[in-house]
């Protein structure tokens, strides 16, 4: 028997056991339809039932008031980066932006093509590369209310940061959750717009979910694509054009996997034992380190470095022979790094600390 592999990639990340084995039964045929879910029509009745299947049990899980529209949009998060400034900056020029980590500058940099960006820091700037990431004082933020909305990434991946929620903005607040949908629960009161690539927490990459309230749909500037714009995702119920029909697929059975699970509850509770595992064994070994100080440590990627380049080549070397897969760092940013989503065992976890233990 193959030994049992353990994923550890940012995404596309680990699906769980069950999910992928209905996934191999409708590989062969979808229901009674006689076709494979691969070949199943964007317009069929089955994909009808298919996508508002997953808006539905999306909502449920949530919570979501019906003034928010659930949209299923193509081309990854990274696309709405644009897409965001088009269809909220209306008639204003300033956006404001929460800088937390890679993703959340990214997001910066494609909003300047179409107005101004104001930028609030949520880590102190380190000075040095040994100097420890600290949360800034969000009490000098100033949240103007000239801004359309403020955006944040409450997740980065690269660097293992996660940041609290925006609690008191006066302005519609804006997250990139790609990393953290379906891992905890968000409240829509505090929230104006949520969106993420479904690679990481919702199955496989080909679509992006879009929570979108429903007063913000008609305010696309006049250059807004048409794939890009939310009022008419929204109109025509995500089937614009030739949908990722096996995307959207792959959503909802890792939402009615979730729902199997107990809901979002146990995958908070699973997030923090994982994470807690992991950073224990990384605190107490002398040749690891991690550091991002406690306020900010992201409970689902968790980045450490390990003294000498030829030991951490060592490490990641054993780490695949022990069947422990994905643990290289961000090309930008090097060391290890472990992204426990929700498809990751606590029985992995407890491997890769025993072998950190054993360095």
């Amino acid at each position: 028997m193959a030994q049992r592999q353990h994923y550890f990639a940012a995404g596309p990340a680990a699906l769980p056991d069950s999910v992928k084995q209905q996934i191999q039964l409708d590989i062969a045929e979808y229901g009674n339809s006689g076709l494979s879910i691969l070949e199943l029509g964007h317009r069929s009745p089955e994909f009808a039932i298919i996508i508002e299947q997953a808006r539905q049990l999306l909502r449920s899980l949530y919570a979501i008031p019906d003034h928010f529209e659930i949209l299923f949009m193509q081309a990854g998060a990274t696309a709405q980066f644009d897409a965001i400034p088009l269809n909220l900056l209306s008639n204003k020029s300033l956006m404001t932006y929460v800088d937390s980590g890679h993703w959340s500058r990214r997001a910066a940099e494609f909003a300047e093509k179409y107005g101004r960006v104001q930028r609030l820091s949520a880590v102190s700037e380190a000075k040095s590369v040994d100097a420890d990431v600290m949360p800034s004082e969000r009490a000098d933020w100033q949240i103007t209310a000239d801004s359309a909305y403020i955006h944040m990434t409450p997740n980065e991946t690269i660097e293992g940061i996660q940041i609290a929620d925006i609690s008191d903005a006066n302005v519609p607040v804006v997250a990139d959750m790609t990393s953290c949908l379906l891992m905890r629960a968000i409240d829509f009161e505090r929230y104006d717009l949520v969106y993420a690539g479904a690679q990481k927490t919702l199955g496989i990459a080909g679509v992006t979910l879009v929570i979108v309230r429903q007063d913000l749909l008609q305010q696309a500037t006049e250059q807004t694509p048409y794939m890009l714009r939310y009022d008419i995702h929204a109109e025509q119920q995500s089937i614009v054009n030739t949908s990722p029909v096996f995307a959207v697929y792959c959503v909802l059975q890792m939402l009615q996997w979730l729902k199997a699970q107990g809901g979002l509850a146990p995958m908070l509770a699973a997030a923090n034992e994982r994470s807690s595992l992991l950073y224990k064994a990384i605190d107490e070994q002398p040749l690891t380190s991690n550091k991002v100080s406690s306020e900010l440590r992201s409970s689902i990627n968790v980045c450490f470095d390990i003294a000498g380049e030829k030991r951490l080549q060592q490490f990641l070397a054993e780490a695949e022979m022990q069947g422990l897969l994905g643990l290289a760092g961000h090309r930008h940013h090097g060391g290890v790094r472990a992204s426990m989503y929700n498809g990751t065992t606590l029985s992995a976890v407890e491997s890769l600390a025993e072998m950190i233990a054993a360095l």
